[in-house]
C-alpha cells in the first residue's frame, strides 16, 4: 500500500533535481558568456598604443567596464611623476567633485591604499549620500598605472562573481594596454632623438672629410717643398732639416686640431727637461708659459733617470692625494709598459676653488736605444662634467622638496646598517613616522604651507638624530628613520621619546602655528630578521597601531601579535 505513495516521493525529488540542474546549467552559460564578453573587452587595438592623446583609451577603458557592470559614474585615477594619483578622466564629467571628495575620505582611512595591496575590487560604502563605491587598481608587473573609481547604479549585494572577475580581468588588461601606450610614446620620442643625433654626426663626418681634404692638400703641398730642398742641400743636412720640418709641422697641426676643440696642449722635450704649454692649457692649470729646465724633478723609470713633466708650478697646483696616481701613469707611459695615460685628477683654481683635470700624454719619439726623447699631451677641463655628474647622483636619491634620502636611498641605508649589524652584532631600530592630520591642513591652509611645513618637519627631525642615523621622506607625510648599532629596547625608547618630545613646540610657517602630533611605529631588528621589507612592514604595522590608539603617540612592533592586527575589508564588505 506504501508503494504508490514512495514513487511520487521519488518522482518529486527527481523534479526537484532537474530544476536545480536546469538552475545551475543556466548559471553556467551566463558566467561563461559574461567571461567571454570580459575576455573580448580586455583586448585592445595596438593602433591606440599609435595616438599622441591617451585620452581615447582612457575612453574605451571606461565604455568596456560600463558593459560589465552597471555604474552611474566612472572616473579614472593615474599616477604623476612624483607617484601621486590624479584624475585624468571622468564619464559624466559632473560626478567629479563628488567622486573626489569620497577618494579623499578612503585616502585618509587607507582604504585607497587597501586597494592598491589587494589588487582586487574593493567595495566601499558611503552611508551619509547612500553612494557604494568600487575601487580597482590598474596595475602591471612593472608597476601601478593607475585606480578605477566606480559609482554603482544597482545594489552590490546582487553583484556576481564573475562579474567582479571580469571587471579585473579587464581593467589589468587595460593597465597593460596604458603601459603599452607610454612605452610606444617613449620608442618614438627616443627615435626623434636618435633621428636627429644621427643628422649631427653625418654633418660632422662631412666636416670631418673636407677637413681631411684640406690636411691632404697641405700635406702634398708641404711634400713638394721639401723634394724641392733635398735636391739643393747635402744628404745629411737634407735629413736633418726634413725631420725637424716634420715636427714642427706635426706640433703646429696638433696645437690647432687642439685649439679647435678647447683642449691646452704641453709637450716635454726629455733631452733638456724643457716643458712647453700652450696658452689654453697655462689657463687652465694657472702655470708660467715655460718652465725651464732646471725646474724640472726627477723621475726615476727602468734604470733611466728622467726630468718630470709635470713641474713644481704644475704639480703643487694637483692635490695631494692625486699626485701619486699621476706620477705612477707617467712612469708605465716612460717605459713603455702602457703606449699612453689617460688620468684625472683636481687641482685648485686661482680662485681658490678646486677644478677636474683630464690629463693625456704619450711619448711621441723615442732613440735609437728606445729612450723617450719627446713626450706630448693635452690639458681639458672637466669641472663642468663632474658638476653634472654629482648633481644627478643627488637628484636621484634625494627628495626634491625636503633635501633628505628618498625611499630607494633609504632602502640602500637599511639594507647597509642591517649587514653591518649581523657583523657586529648589534641592533637596527626603523622608525615609521606619520604626520596626524596632515591632509587637514594641506585643505585649510593650501599646498604651498603643507610644502613649508613638510621642509620644518624634516629639519627639525634631521636636528636630533645622530651624524650616523638615516632620516628619509618615504613619501607624502611619511618619514622613516633608520638607527644602527643599536644595544637594546631601553635605548631605543629613550630615542623616540626624544622624537616625541621636540614635537611638543608647534612650528611657525607664515606667521600661522601649526600644532603638530606624530604617530610613530617602532621595528626592532632580531637574528630572524631576513631582510629591510621586514623590518619596514613590522614599522608600517605599528604605526597604524599607534593611529588607532589615538594618534601622538608610538608603538612597538613586537608589543602586540600580527594575527590580532585588524584585517582589512574583503572585496564585498562595506566599508
Amino acid at each position: 500500500m506504501a508503494m504508490p505513495s514512495e514513487t511520487a516521493r521519488l518522482q518529486q525529488r527527481i523534479k526537484v533535481l532537474e530544476e536545480r540542474n536546469a538552475r545551475l546549467w543556466k548559471e553556467k552559460n551566463v558566467g561563461m558568456e559574461t567571461f567571454e564578453a570580459a575576455t573580448l573587452l580586455s583586448t585592445f587595438d595596438t593602433s591606440l598604443n599609435k595616438l599622441n592623446d591617451p585620452e581615447l583609451i582612457l575612453e574605451q577603458i571606461i565604455g568596456r567596464v560600463r558593459q560589465i557592470m552597471a555604474f552611474k559614474a566612472c572616473a579614472i585615477y593615474l599616477v604623476d611623476e612624483d607617484s601621486s594619483f590624479y584624475p585624468a578622466l571622468c564619464i559624466p564629467g559632473e560626478f567629479l567633485p563628488g567622486i573626489e571628495e569620497m577618494v579623499a575620505q578612503r585616502i585618509e582611512d587607507r582604504t585607497f591604499s587597501w586597494a592598491i595591496k589587494r589588487k582586487k575590487p574593493v567595495v566601499s560604502y558611503f552611508p551619509d549620500s547612500g553612494t557604494t563605491m568600487i575601487f580597482h587598481v590598474m596595475t602591471t608587473v612593472s608597476r601601478t598605472r593607475g585606480m578605477f573609481v566606480g559609482i554603482l547604479d544597482e545594489d552590490w549585494e546582487g553583484i556576481a562573481d564573475y562579474a567582479l572577475a571580469s571587471l579585473s580581468l579587464t581593467l589589468h588588461a587595460s593597465a597593460t594596454a596604458f603601459e603599452s601606450y607610454e612605452l610606444y610614446s617613449n620608442l618614438r620620442k627616443l627615435n626623434l632623438d636618435l633621428f636627429h643625433q644621427m643628422q649631427e654626426v653625418e654633418k660632422s663626418r662631412k666636416e670631418l672629410d673636407l677637413y681631411r681634404n684640406f690636411l691632404e692638400d697641405q700635406v702634398q703641398i708641404r711634400t713638394r717643398e721639401l723634394l724641392k730642398a733635398n735636391e739643393e742641400m747635402k744628404i745629411e743636412m737634407t735629413e736633418r732639416m726634413r725631420a725637424e720640418e716634420d715636427y714642427m709641422s706635426s706640433e703646429k697641426m696638433l696645437k690647432l686640431a687642439l685649439l679647435g676643440v678647447g683642449d691646452g696642449l704641453w709637450i716635454w722635450d726629455v733631452p733638456s727637461g724643457r716643458l712647453d704649454l700652450s696658452s689654453l692649457s697655462r689657463e687652465i692649470l694657472g702655470c708660467d708659459a715655460e718652465i725651464p729646465p732646471e725646474d724640472g724633478k726627477i723621475l726615476s723609470c727602468g734604470g733611466h733617470s728622467y726630468s718630470s713633466p709635470h713641474s713644481p708650478q704644475w704639480e703643487e697646483l694637483i692635490l695631494e692625494e692625486d699626485r701619486p696616481r699621476l706620477k705612477e701613469a707617467v712612469k708605465k707611459c716612460l717605459t713603455g709598459e702602457t703606449e699612453n695615460y689617460r688620468i684625472e685628477y683636481r687641482v685648485h683654481a686661482k680662485d681658490g676653488s678646486i677644478r677636474w683635470i683630464l690629463d693625456r700624454g704619450c711619448v711621441v719619439a723615442r732613440d735609437g736605444e728606445g729612450k723617450p726623447v719627446r713626450v706630448a699631451g693635452t690639458h681639458s677641463d672637466i669641472t663642468e662634467r663632474k658638476t653634472i655628474e654629482v648633481q644627478i647622483h643627488h637628484q636621484a636619491t634625494h627628495d626634491f622638496l625636503t633635501g633628505l634620502p628618498n625611499r630607494y636611498l633609504f632602502s640602500d641605508r637599511l639594507s647597509h646598517a642591517l649587514l653591518l649589524s649581523r657583523r657586529r652584532n648589534t641592533g637596527v631600530a626603523l622608525f615609521f613616522i606619520d604626520i596626524d592630520d596632515f591632509k587637514a591642513i594641506n585643505d585649510r591652509w593650501g599646498h604651498a604651507i603643507g610644502d613649508q611645513l613638510l621642509q620644518d618637519v624634516a629639519a627639525r627631525i634631521s636636528s636630533s638624530i645622530r651624524e650616523m642615523d638615516t632620516v628619509c621622506r618615504y613619501g607624502g607625510d611619511e618619514f622613516t628613520i633608520v638607527f644602527p648599532d643599536m644595544a637594546d629596547r631601553q635605548e631605543v625608547e629613550g630615542l623616540v621619546r626624544r622624537l616625541m618630545e621636540i614635537f611638543r613646540e608647534p612650528f611657525f610657517v607664515e606667521s600661522h602655528s601649526l600644532p603638530i602630533h606624530i604617530s610613530v611605529g617602532v621595528a626592532l631588528s632580531c637574528l630572524s630578521t631576513t631582510g629591510g621589507d621586514e623590518l619596514l612592514k613590522k614599522a608600517d604595522i605599528a604605526m597604524f597601531k599607534a593611529k588607532e590608539r589615538g594618534k601622538n603617540t608610538y608603538v612597538f612592533a613586537e608589543d602586540f601579535q600580527p594575527s590580532g592586527a585588524k584585517k582589512p575589508p574583503s572585496p564585498k564588505k562595506v566599508s
